[in-house]
């Protein structure tokens, strides 16, 4: 009855159970407690399951949930888990299941992570440890179906007409397959290039569309989104001059989105003819059409004298920087009956005089200059969409197609310039010791002539260092001091080689 209280013997009962007596009230191993036979196993199993199911119908997987089930059963030999770090396996593994399959399905990184919750670099580290426990093949990136998912479900785009959106999708999946081409998706992400042509493909068909909200719908590094627009922008700049327009030198990074309506025409047009060697008596030589297009001189009228001096080189398309080429319309190819079309209706229209001739002046502006304003056929009508590069295509055929340029790989060429800048800095280094070593020779080297003057190409202005010595010199100066080959050093490993030339001596 109270605490201390011994009991009588006679009363008292001993609470002991054999082996088949009563359990208690104490938990068991394995067991939720008491009157409960649900095993601790068959619940984790059953609540990571189920944990699966709600991130596939996040990501819209539908039965490829089961895949998914599959491939975590085998990874954790049917015990799945739970934690912090079962959901990233469970992101990991809905993409190793996309990739795997390969087809249309597409499913960004960046929308597993933000289903899952985690970091990008978790994911990625947690798919490269499920390629490599199971020994997965994964398919290509398919940038085109990724360009269209993106475009699709983009709420920006929401009030758009079908047929601009249309010629969007094909212009933007065409630029996918030239970036592809061109190594612009090489080694990198894919989903701050997919923002930055759908960027560039907004800006080309008059939609005001900033890329700092489709980089932030599609949770992509704006700083990134920015870099791949103005790499887009070199390469469209360098195909202007490559496909020999007349105006090339006025094309710039900064205003190449209005000359893209031609460019992306004559793109178009040359991925989908053939090569040919030369031109045949049925050929259609874009040369000639615009030579005979530019030299008809009725078409324009001057109020000044230097006029004509200003558009001087637009009439000189016969040179020898002219890289025009010929098209054959042997083949009925719509490209051929495109442009013969296009430049027949703007003779006719010439010769018949419905090519209006105008002249309006600015009220506003201090100086009156009255301009006239000719009009040609839309360059926007010469996109067609109806080449191959405008769906998706297998890598051997993207490299195949002639779109006007053949670019090297952007880290190719920085890893070249490297080189040779090390290779320069190699030269300046031993000059230097020279210079040092031989004092008394009369002839000693310049300063100017044993340091190098670099240049900042990342830079917006350009500015000389001068002969100012970094610390790049003096460690290819330390290396060279210690016998260290120049092939050695132009690879640019400093830190291994000072540990293993400089410091174990």
């Amino acid at each position: 009855s109270g605490c201390g209280t011994i009991p009588e013997y006679d009363n008292y009962v001993a609470q002991i159970g054999g082996i088949s007596g009563p359990k208690g009230t104490y938990i068991q191993v394995g067991r939720t407690g008491t009157g409960h036979v649900l095993a601790y196993k068959e619940k984790k199993i059953y609540e990571a399951k189920n944990l699966i199911e709600g991130i596939a119908e996040r990501l819209n997987l539908g039965t490829k949930s089961e895949e998914v089930k599959s491939m975590i059963g085998k990874i954790t030999d049917g015990e799945f888990g739970q934690g912090e770090w079962f959901p990233i396996l469970i992101g990991a593994c809905c993409y190793a299941v996309i990739r795997k399959g390969g087809g249309e399905s597409v499913l960004p990184m960046e929308e597993i992570a933000d289903a899952v919750g985690c970091d990008l670099h978790q994911l990625g580290s947690m798919v490269k440890r499920v390629v490599e426990h199971l020994e997965l093949e994964l398919q290509e990136i398919n940038l085109v179906g990724l360009f269209t998912k993106t475009a699709s479900n983009s709420s920006r785009l929401s009030g758009v007409d079908r047929e601009k959106k249309e010629r969007i999708t094909k212009q933007g999946a065409f630029l996918m397959n030239c970036s592809l081409k061109w190594s612009l998706s090489t080694g990198r992400r894919p989903m701050p290039l997919v923002v930055a042509v759908l960027a560039f493909v907004c800006q080309v068909n008059g939609i005001k569309v900033k890329i700092d909200d489709l980089a932030k719908d599609a949770v992509a590094s704006l700083t990134t989104c920015k870099l791949r627009y103005k790499e887009i922008s070199e390469k469209l700049v360098k195909v202007a001059e490559e496909v020999g327009l007349p105006w090339w030198k006025d094309v710039t990074v900064k205003n190449v989105v209005k000359h893209s309506g031609s460019l992306l025409g004559l793109m178009e047009a040359k991925s989908m003819r053939k090569r040919i060697v030369g031109k045949g008596s049925d050929g259609l030589c874009l040369k000639d059409i615009v030579r005979d297009c530019l030299s008809k001189e009725a078409m324009y009228c001057y109020d000044d004298g230097d006029g004509q001096d200003k558009l001087s080189r637009y009439f000189d398309v016969g040179g020898g920087e002219s890289q025009l080429s010929c098209v054959s319309n042997t083949d009925d190819s719509e490209p051929a009956k495109q442009l013969s079309t296009t430049y027949k209706e703007f003779d006719d229209g010439v010769r018949n005089g419905t090519i209006a001739r105008r002249s309006e002046e600015n009220d506003n502006s201090s100086m009156l200059q009255s301009r006239s304003v000719f009009q040609m056929v839309p360059c926007e009508d010469w996109w067609k969409g109806k080449s191959k590069m405008s769906q998706r295509l297998p890598l051997k055929e993207v490299l195949e197609k002639d779109v006007g340029l053949e670019a090297l790989p952007p880290s190719f060429i920085k890893g070249c310039a490297a080189v040779e800048r090390r290779r320069e800095k190699i030269k300046a280094a031993k000059l230097r010791i020279n210079n040092s070593v031989q004092q008394h020779s009369a002839e000693a080297v310049s300063e100017s002539e044993s340091c190098l003057e670099l240049v900042e190409e990342h830079s917006k202005k350009k500015r000389k260092i001068g002969s100012e010595m970094d610390w790049e010199d003096l460690v290819i100066q330390t290396l060279v001091l210690h016998n260290v080959n120049d092939e050695d050093i132009e690879k640019g490993h400093y830190k291994a080689f000072l540990g293993l030339h400089v410091f174990n001596n």
